[in-house]
């Protein structure tokens, strides 16, 4: 991996707001070489206003291949009396790289850390009471790896290298995947399906 290369990845982490994510979590040291990852860590999410939080829990990690037998995942909810409440808490479907809550409550996780399981839990969708609602792999969201070069620039298909990862808003929540071109999946919040896919065509 060259240096324009290894600039770019980081660049686009640091644009998802990974700067906790990169040296405490994933730990990413890009080097011409490898690409090497610090264990996971115990993570708190905070959601845009404030009223919900997520805690990352990875479970019986192991230090020296930096991955962890399973995760467990608490969303929280802050009460007008200032107690928290917890909404819902699980196993989670794996240990994500990336997790995203917003405003409503809604969880969504991405890729795996340190790449252990990819491509399968690409993006996974968590309804308001914990329920699975969607869980893509990376092939489903990116059939082929012409469709997404960047995404192959740590090795193993990860979305976050890839793509900016961003709420939208219609007529519910989505969340919308887009490539430097302005191309990606949208994914419907509420029922876990594709809105658009990579290409950005809508769904039939």
């Amino acid at each position: 991996m060259d240096w324009e290369h290894q600039r770019g990845v980081s660049d686009r982490l640091l644009s998802y707001g990974m700067r906790r994510l990169i040296p405490l979590v994933l730990g990413l040291s890009l080097t011409a070489s490898a690409t090497s990852w610090l264990p996971p860590q115990p993570m708190l999410i905070g959601s845009d206003y404030g009223n919900y939080a997520f805690k990352l829990l990875p479970q019986n990690v192991d230090q020296p291949t930096a991955s962890a037998r399973t995760a467990y995942g608490e969303l929280v909810q802050m009460s007008p009396n200032g107690t928290l409440k917890t909404v819902w808490k699980r196993q989670l479907a794996n240990l994500p790289a990336k997790v995203m809550l917003n405003s409503g409550g809604q969880v969504v996780t991405i890729d795996n850390h340190a790449g252990y399981g990819q491509p399968k839990n690409a993006l996974v969708i968590y309804g308001l009471k914990g329920q699975v609602l969607a869980n893509y792999s990376f092939d489903q969201l990116v059939p082929k790896p012409a469709d997404c070069r960047a995404c192959y620039l740590l090795g193993e298909p990860f979305l976050m290298a890839g793509f900016r990862i961003k709420w939208a808003y219609y007529d519910v929540p989505h969340l919308a995947l887009r490539d430097e071109n302005g191309k990606g999946p949208t994914t419907n919040l509420v029922t876990g399906k594709l809105k658009t896919n990579w290409n950005g065509q809508e769904r039939r």
